[in-house]
């Protein structure tokens, strides 16, 4: 192949010739070498800043996770508080015989002691739960003011949830210092397990 097309150019257009030449190798190299390779370096880059994001939250994670293990032993241990004070179904006789004990306690006689049959009409106010039953005991007894407060007291401190919810005193007609109390006294049982 013959150059003369060199040797009869001028020094200036030669000069161009090879800037030209340059600027086509450096497209060319640009193109199939280096536009990939940055591309590529771009995507690992962004691939390293998810996964350095994610070892950041991970090892945040892992530093909170004694703190986590102490919440969930600290909520494990008031569920088993609760748990506690909410007796099951089987043990509801237990808590008629603890009515019963409290009462004596505060010299309260016992006439009758009722369970009822808890209400099946909800309102908007009162959703069923899925967790508890609420039930209610209806109690006939004989005492005097001072007894009935200390049997309230003792109901009050009292391991089980209960609450009062209806009292109805009736003078006592042979001893003024006995007198007829009606009470209704609400406490929760657990469904199932």
């Amino acid at each position: 192949m013959e150059l003369n097309f060199l040797k009869n150019a001028k020094k200036n257009e030669l000069t161009i010739y090879i800037i030209a030449a340059c600027c086509i190798v450096f497209i060319g190299y640009y193109f199939l070498f280096l536009s990939p390779a940055i591309s590529r370096f771009l995507s690992v880059f962004r691939e390293v800043a998810k996964i350095q994001t994610r070892l950041n939250e991970a090892e945040l994670s892992i530093k909170r996770m004694p703190k986590i293990k102490k919440e969930i032993d600290q909520l494990r241990d008031k569920a088993n508080f609760y748990s506690n004070k909410l007796p099951k179904e089987e043990e509801f006789p237990a808590v008629l015989e603890g009515l019963s004990v409290m009462a004596r306690n505060s010299d309260v006689k016992i006439t009758k002691i009722l369970p009822l049959r808890s209400s099946t009409v909800f309102s908007e106010e009162k959703i069923p739960s899925a967790v508890y039953d609420e039930k209610e005991i209806s109690i006939d007894a004989q005492c005097g003011y001072h007894q009935l407060g200390e049997f309230i007291a003792e109901l009050e401190k009292a391991e089980r949830f209960m609450e009062v919810s209806d009292i109805e005193i009736e003078a006592g007609k042979a001893n003024s210092k006995r007198h007829n109390v009606q009470l209704t006294v609400k406490t929760f049982i657990l469904k199932g397990e």
